[in-house]
């Protein structure tokens, strides 16, 4: 027979279980998100395109050191780097040597897709606030977030990111205005001094270094 005051203590931890979980948010995704070290997470990613009629796959990596500054490079079909550091953008195609840098929010459409990987992986809320507008909510198994343009809140453009509750990001969701779609599945891979050391080489190769 369980004594009262172990009773007490039992309905106790219930509770602050189901509060925790109930309080899920957007603030407690992020800092989950958040690290102090240089983080690699590789990601596969499919594409569903008006224009071809199998999907399109590709996967990489996307490497990030907070707060500013998040890579992605992809390898598969063929090697592309992309980047945000602070407010600038950077794409480099070394397959067909072409190089491009810009400002965030100069091509909305890039920045739209590009911003919600820096933003979730440097846990940047206000980054992620600035951009979209920001739905959250708690499911029984998994937390889901709707984003939709902030300039452009009438628009078919919409990203849905979710995870497993009270865990990080897994996988993100991009439907363009035309109606393809992304979905890229992510997943933890490696943090510490290599992968910095990894991720200023590949900025050194955006910067044409």
């Amino acid at each position: 027979m369980i004594k009262p005051c172990k009773y007490l203590v039992l309905i106790y931890l219930i509770f602050v279980v189901s509060l925790s979980q109930a309080e899920d948010s957007l603030t407690a995704l992020m800092q989950r998100m958040k690290s102090d070290t240089a983080i690699k997470i590789a990601y596969q990613e499919t594409r569903i395109l008006e224009l071809l009629d199998e999907p399109w796959q590709g996967s990489g990596f996307m490497y990030s050191i907070a707060p500013d500054l998040m890579i992605r490079e992809q390898l598969k079909p063929q090697r592309l780097l992309m980047a945000v550091n602070a407010d600038k953008l950077y794409y480099f195609d070394p397959v067909n040597h072409v190089r491009h840098q810009g400002e965030m929010g100069s091509d909305q459409s890039i920045s739209l897709n590009i911003a919600v990987f820096k933003a979730l992986i440097t846990a940047d809320e206000a980054l992620l606030k600035s951009m979209y507008q920001v739905e959250f909510s708690s499911k029984a198994q998994r937390w889901v977030m709707t984003l939709k343009p902030r300039q452009e809140s009438n628009s078919e453009f919409s990203i849905v990111v979710t995870g497993l509750r009270g865990q990080q990001v897994d996988t993100v969701i991009i439907k363009q205005t035309d109606g393809d779609l992304s979905e890229i599945m992510m997943q933890s891979n490696a943090s510490g001094n290599q992968v910095k050391n990894t991720i200023m080489q590949l900025y050194k190769e955006l910067e044409g270094k």
